[in-house]
C-alpha cells in the first residue's frame, strides 16, 4: 500500500532527501515551504530524480497554525489519509547568549519546536482514526548535549526528544509510533552557513538521515525510541 507522508522543511536538504527516498520507495510525499519559488525548484527537482507523480506541493509555513491545518486538509483531500509526518523544518544561528535576539530566539524556537507542535497536533487525530501512524522528529546530537553559541537551536533539539517521549507514552495504544532522529551535523546549507569548520568527511549526506528516516517508518521500533546517527 502507498503511504502518505507529510514532510516539513521539504524542499532542500534533509527534507528533500527524505521526499525522494520515501518516492522512491513508492510512496506519496507532501512537500511545502514558505516560498512558492522554491517549492517549484524541489518539484522538479524530484521529477527529474524520481519520475513521480505523487506530489502534493503547498506553500506554508510551519510556525503558523492556519497554515498547519490548511496542509493537513489539502493533504487528506488529495490522498484521504496520512501515514507518516517528518518534523524536519529548522533553522539555527551561532550567537552567544548576549547576542541572541528576543526575535532570533522566537523564530529559531517556532520553527524548530512549535512547528513540530503543530504539525502533530493536527495529524494525530487523522491518524487515531485510522488506528496507526507515524510520527519523525529530526532533533539533533545538539538536542542531548549543549553546545556554546547554539543555546536557542539546542534549547529545541532537547525539547524536541521531550516531545517524541512525551507524544509516544500518550499515543502508543492508538497504534501511532513517535521516534526521534539525531544526526550529527549534516553537509547542508543550513551548516555551511554557520561555518562549522568541519571537512565533508566529518559530516553526514542529507541522504544518511533520510534513509535512517524511512528505515524507522517501517515502525517497528517501540514508540519513544531516539536513533543517533554519526558518519
Amino acid at each position: 500500500m502507498k503511504r502518505t507522508v507529510i514532510i516539513t522543511g521539504s524542499t532542500r536538504g534533509i527534507g528533500l532527501a527524505t521526499a525522494t527516498e520515501f518516492l522512491q520507495h513508492g510512496d506519496q510525499a507532501v512537500i511545502f515551504c514558505r516560498h512558492k519559488k522554491h517549492v517549484k525548484e524541489a518539484k522538479d527537482q524530484l521529477q527529474r530524480s524520481v519520475g513521480s507523480q505523487e506530489i502534493l506541493c503547498l506553500v506554508g509555513d510551519v510556525r503558523k497554525a492556519a497554515d498547519v491545518r490548511m496542509i493537513v486538509a489539502q493533504t487528506l483531500k488529495r490522498f484521504s489519509r496520512i501515514d507518516i509526518l517528518v518534523n524536519n523544518a529548522g533553522i539555527a544561528a551561532m550567537k552567544e547568549i548576549g547576542s541572541m535576539t528576543d526575535a532570533l530566539w522566537d523564530d529559531i524556537l517556532n520553527t524548530n519546536l512549535r512547528g513540530a507542535f503543530l504539525f502533530s497536533r493536527e495529524v494525530i487525530p487523522a491518524m487515531k482514526k485510522q488506528g496507526q501512524g507515524i510520527i519523525i522528529n529530526v532533533s539533533s546530537i545538539l538536542g542531548i548535549a549543549g553546545e556554546g553559541k547554539f543555546s536557542a537551536y539546542c534549547a529545541s533539539k532537547f525539547g524536541m526528544i521531550g516531545l517524541t517521549q512525551s507524544l509516544a507514552d500518550e499515543t502508543t495504544r492508538h497504534g501511532i509510533r513517535v521516534y526521534a532522529v539525531l544526526p550529527w551535523a549534516v553537509k547542508t546549507k543550513l551548516n555551511a552557513g554557520l561555518n562549522l569548520h568541519l571537512e565533508d568527511s566529518d559530516m553526514l549526506r542529507p541522504e544518511d538521515v533520510a534513509q535512517k528516516i524511512v528505515r524507522l517508518a517501517a515502525g517497528k521500533m517501540n514508540s519513544g525510541a531516539c536513533s543517533k546517527i554519526y558518519p
